[in-house]
């Protein structure tokens, strides 16, 4: 038997494992099992292992063996060295040498697990330790007590492999799985990037969430998404909107009534599910109370285990500052603080312009599924408009821009022209005060003139685009003086409402 607490060292059993280039560039595997020349293939790479050993010589009879087995190895003597590699790399297999007498080893641990999810901990204690007979590691590990024979060794490793690269796959599977939850999540950007990997380790938590971004920086979706990547996926997601209720009416909306055969209300409709406080910061301070009861109820019943309050997931979401308003004495200080367990931030889009061709590739993607006609294309000075805008509405203003473009542009490439009367030009800086001191009876009148014009008097037309009834637009136009549609002089102002437009 070859044993690593003998003075010598013999030649092992040799495991073989998936090989790949050595350190030198030359292949380890040997020369029976290249692939025949007919069908060359990729060789797959070589696993990485991180070997801890403050003697030198046990750390060298462990790297050597490890090597001979076809895999890389990295060595350091101390477990500052070992934080450090694993900052820089990523491992399959992490062996510690005399890890009874290693003080740190928690925290090594806790390095491996946040930077090499998948990678797995092979420990070597002495024969007369009680590490890993008696006393349990805290952690999940593979003991491997001297002496042990090169057999136990290459098994341990091939354990280990395996098990790291079932983590792996089963790591890529959920992430292509969260890329199709959150498909309306549209973007490659960091900070999107970012803020999916939030809602994949959010979706594992049953915390309440707190979504906070500005106004149609898409806020709802993140919560759809997080709703789907979550285990409640199956079952029922709830929104209230709580800026359209009252006391009364919120109240109503989550107990429902009293009688069975009234309103069950959304604690029991979206049992097993998610309901979202959408505008939450607009729940009345009478309210505010009840609803942190509520939310402290579920709290200490996900502490304890029990099932004493309802089994739904609560999201909230705002578009203000919620400490802000409870320094104001707006916002109770108890519900804000059950409310952020967990917050997930909405980047607005003026961080990730990078998104915008993306965005507007989705967009006139779901129009043309809409309509059933080809997707139209962009010109490039018009994407380059909309990459340089600030975009104050964020994504939404984005989408309203490219629905009006496409609802203009029926046929053929979306230009400059079709995109930039859209664009809410807030360009005080150039002198532009235009709609300054304006009423919004005012503001009103212009934009549907200028929309009615640009639309060169198709009343269908516009009343799609600003998302009005035809019968509302053309009471509008009668008001502000426009004959009836083929009526006498129909037409004059039109062209009065273009030169106004222009």
């Amino acid at each position: 038997m070859n044993e690593y607490a003998s003075g010598t060292h013999h030649e092992p059993q040799i495991l073989r494992f998936p090989s790949g280039p050595s350190p030198t560039g030359h292949s380890t595997a040997p020369e029976s099992l290249a692939p025949p020349p007919t069908a060359p293939a990729e060789p797959a790479p070589a696993q990485s292992v991180l070997v801890f050993s403050p003697r030198p010589g046990a750390r060298q009879l462990l790297a050597d063996d490890v090597r001979k087995r076809g895999m890389n190895v990295c060595e350091t003597d101390s477990p500052d060295a070992m934080l450090f590699h694993l900052s820089r790399q990523e491992f399959q297999i992490c062996i510690i040498d005399d890890a009874d007498n290693v003080s740190r080893i928690q925290e090594v641990h806790a390095a491996i697990r946040s930077h090499s999810r998948a990678a797995q901990v092979l420990c070597i204690v002495s024969e007369d330790s009680r590490w890993g007979r008696e006393t349990v590691p805290t952690f999940e590990c593979d003991v491997i007590e001297r002496p042990f024979s090169a057999t136990r060794f290459g098994a341990a490793l091939l354990s280990a492999i395996n098990k790291s690269d079932l983590i792996r796959e089963n790591e890529n599977l959920k992430r292509q799985l969260l890329n199709r939850n959150l498909m309306d999540l549209v973007g490659s950007t960091p900070a999107m990037q970012a803020l999916r990997e939030s809602i994949r380790i959010a979706a594992d938590d049953d915390r309440t969430v707190l979504v906070r971004g500005e106004a149609g920086s898409g806020t709802t979706l993140i919560a759809e998404g997080l709703h789907r990547c979550s285990r409640r996926a199956e079952k029922p997601f709830l929104r209230i909107d709580c800026s359209l209720h009252s006391v009364e009416t919120l109240e109503h909306q989550l107990f429902g009534d009293e009688s069975p055969e009234g309103f069950p209300g959304y604690l029991k409709m979206a049992d097993g599910g998610s309901i979202l406080l959408d505008n939450v910061e607009t729940v009345a301070l009478p309210f505010q109370k009840r609803l942190a009861l509520l939310l402290e109820k579920r709290a200490t019943s996900i502490l304890n285990g029990t099932t004493e309050s309802p089994n739904i997931r609560f999201i909230a979401a705002t578009h203000c500052d919620l400490n802000r308003l409870a320094m104001e004495g707006r916002f109770r200080d108890d519900l804000l603080q059950h409310l952020s367990g967990i917050t997930l931030q909405s980047p607005p889009l003026r961080v990730r312009q990078n998104d915008i061709p993306l965005l507007v590739e989705h967009f006139i993607g779901e129009i043309s599924l809409k309509e059933g006609r080809p997707p139209r294309s962009v010109a490039t000075e018009a994407l380059q408009l909309l990459e340089n805008h600030p975009w104050p509405g964020n994504v939404r203003e984005l989408q309203n821009v490219i629905e009006r473009a496409c609802t203009i542009e029926v046929g053929g490439a979306i230009g400059a022209e079709s995109i930039r009367p859209w664009l809410q030009n807030d360009s005080a800086e150039e002198g532009n005060v235009e709609g300054v001191g304006m009423t919004l009876r005012e503001m009103e009148r212009k934009l549907i003139e200028s929309t009615f014009a640009r639309c060169n008097g198709n009343r269908e037309r516009t009343a799609q685009i600003l998302k009005i009834g035809l019968r509302t637009l053309s009471g509008k136009l009668r008001e502000y003086g426009y004959p009836p549609r083929g009526g006498p002089g129909s037409n004059l102002k039109i062209h009065t409402a273009e030169r106004k437009a222009a």
